[in-house]
């Protein structure tokens, strides 16, 4: 699995690359490239238009790439779920969150 964070921090010819780069990549599937790819930002890349010094017209988004599958989005935890995501750290390392760091997360 190959996960990209704040991929909606890149504009123009620097997006245009990436996905033309994950695109031709694509077709080396299963054994030189990730099975899955997941592009995290805050906007959903099928609502973007692409400015690229690169291409005449803008380009829209996922769908003129033909890599988005689904498109999914989280939203924000609640503090019962955010006590629950740091009980879990606090199992798994032995480090626990004081009272007071849990009420400020």
């Amino acid at each position: 699995m190959l996960l990209l964070d704040e991929v909606d921090a890149l504009v123009g010819d620097t997006l245009v690359s990436l996905l033309r780069q994950l695109r031709a990549g694509y077709t080396q599937r299963p054994d030189h490239f990730p099975q899955t790819v997941v592009l995290c930002g805050v906007r959903d890349l099928h609502d973007y238009r692409i400015h690229a010094r690169s291409e005449a017209s803008p380009i829209t988004g996922g769908n003129a790439f033909n890599i988005k599958a689904e498109s999914l989005r989280l939203g924000d935890f609640s503090a019962a779920e955010t006590a629950a995501l740091l009980t879990e750290h606090t199992n798994e390392t032995g480090l626990p969150f004081t009272p007071a760091a849990l009420v400020r997360v």
